[in-house]
């Protein structure tokens, strides 16, 4: 299988890269959500909550466009758009990528709120802050799944 990467054309290799470049992104910046809802959840940080939406709102949403524009570049480029049956591994990027959006959208919303709550001083934030950290930790968990996949190639 490496000798089939060595003979890749040069022109998949941007969007190759924009969509790996996007992935790391996004996981990286939701491991950070994670860490951040989790310790405001526990200590009622208003910082964690904040940091937590900034890293949805500026990491998580623009690194997941990057890596969808990546993946479906990179899809046509390699003609897998034109298959009637696709991989597997093609189908399991998509149904992973596509719905997280939403949890992602409403996680960021969830964490805003929150945030705002928490800024106004006021001590309601306790159960927009624990949605917000399970849509993420669910998010996670199906991009772990799609790394998987795209790394291991199940038939």
């Amino acid at each position: 299988m490496t000798l089939l990467a060595a003979i890749r054309p040069d022109d998949w290799n941007l969007p190759l890269f924009l969509h790996v470049l996007g992935a790391m992104t996004l996981v990286g910046s939701l491991v950070l959500v994670v860490l951040s809802l989790a310790s405001a959840r526990g200590g009622d940080s208003a910082a964690g909550l904040r940091l937590g939406y900034r890293a949805l709102l500026l990491g998580a949403i623009p690194a997941w466009i990057v890596m969808r524009v990546g993946a479906q570049w990179i899809a046509s480029k390699e003609g897998l758009d034109d298959l009637d049956e696709p991989p597997a591994w093609v189908d399991i990027g998509f149904v992973t990528s596509e719905p997280t959006l939403l949890l992602l959208i409403v996680a960021t919303v969830c964490a805003g709120i929150a945030a705002r709550r928490a800024g106004e001083g006021r001590r309601a934030f306790g159960g927009l802050n624990t949605a917000a950290l399970v849509l993420v930790a669910i998010t996670l968990a199906a991009y772990v799944l799609a790394i998987w996949a795209m790394s291991t190639k199940p038939s």
